[in-house]
């Protein structure tokens, strides 16, 4: 279980990446990369704004002890980080950078065609119904696409895949978190869709926002997991950008974090 000191330590250290985050997200504009790179620094943005966001809601901050919130946004932090290890990777071959490139438009398009086929009579449905046929066909004529399982093969072609790796491979190749993915995974699932294993413990005491030892031990384990994956994303964006010389305090305080923590 954890404690009060592990609660102030964790949220102190999440403060700070905070910090040394915006640091080199102030120092990621304007700078030459590829089309990956470009999408990668824009996840790196959203990151940086959700983990403001997350911070506001903290305890010691709102005044609440309000683990459901928290793990809603940790997850929704945990998948968007996935996305960035995928677009910001290096030394990949220029078939599979030319691959994930276009896996990664083919699956945007895809979801905004579900989203206005909602709408039947929009005009716009009418341009993608002519071009998703084509970008799909350039998917499969890529060799990198035919070294794919049937499983992601099958999924990319259907548009319900943005990645060709899955969440729990990120997760355990990056050293995010390396054993038991699928318990904290489900765990912060299960919060954030309000089902009957997150409902059903409601109480006079859980679940009204006041503080008591299983909040403090959830909220305290959602800190550890983002400052984990925090310290990694800006690791990852500086070296993505090359922007060791203009934030060395900044990636050495990620870089020490991300050693010490544990999950």
């Amino acid at each position: 279980m954890f404690d009060d000191a592990d609660f102030d330590n964790s949220s102190s250290q999440f403060k700070s990446l905070i910090s040394a985050a915006v640091d080199v997200s102030d120092k990621s504009g304007g700078i030459q990369t590829s089309t990956l790179g470009i999408e990668a620094t824009k996840i790196y943005t959203r990151l940086t704004l959700s983990a403001m966001t997350i911070e506001t809601v903290l305890p010691n901050n709102s005044k609440l002890w309000d683990f459901p919130s928290i793990a809603i946004l940790t997850r929704s932090f945990v998948e968007t980080t996935h996305r960035h290890c995928y677009l910001a990777e290096t030394d990949l071959t220029e078939d599979e950078e030319n691959f994930r490139r276009k896996l990664y438009f083919y699956h945007l398009n895809m979801e905004k065609f579900r989203l206005y086929s909602a709408q039947p009579e929009h005009e716009i449905l009418k341009s993608f119904k002519e071009a998703l046929p084509r970008a799909k066909k350039e998917l499969e004529e890529l060799p990198f696409f035919g070294t794919l399982s049937k499983y992601f093969q099958n999924k990319i072609k259907s548009g319900n895949a943005d990645m060709h790796i899955s969440d729990e491979v990120i997760a355990k190749s990056s050293g995010l978190i390396t054993e038991n993915y699928s318990f904290y995974y489900r765990l912060l699932s299960n919060h954030s869709h309000g089902s009957p294993f997150a409902t059903t413990s409601q109480s006079n005491v859980r679940g009204r926002g006041f503080k008591n030892d299983t909040e403090l031990f959830y909220i305290t384990l959602a800190l550890q997991i983002l400052n984990k994956y925090l310290s990694y994303v800006i690791q990852q964006q500086v070296r993505l950008l090359s922007l060791e010389s203009k934030c060395k305090t900044s990636m050495a305080f990620a870089k020490d974090t991300y050693e010490k923590s544990e999950i």
